[in-house]
């Protein structure tokens, strides 16, 4: 008996290119899954400072 053929990579670029090669969508927040803890501390005491500076500057231009 002859051997078989192990691979080949014949049609599959014309079935890929088919529907077009798109790339994976990205998510509008990346996940702070597994991110160093120090580092999310400081995110979020930082966007609550900046939330607080927005306000108290929104509220500055009020009473002018």
């Amino acid at each position: 008996m002859s051997k078989s053929k192990n691979h080949t990579a014949h049609n599959q670029s014309y079935k890929n290119h088919r529907n077009g090669i798109k790339k994976p969508k990205k998510q509008k927040y990346k996940s702070t899954k597994g991110m160093d803890p120090k580092f999310l501390k400081n995110l979020r005491l930082t966007r609550k400072k900046q939330r607080e500076l927005k306000l108290a500057k929104k509220e500055e231009s009020k009473a002018m």
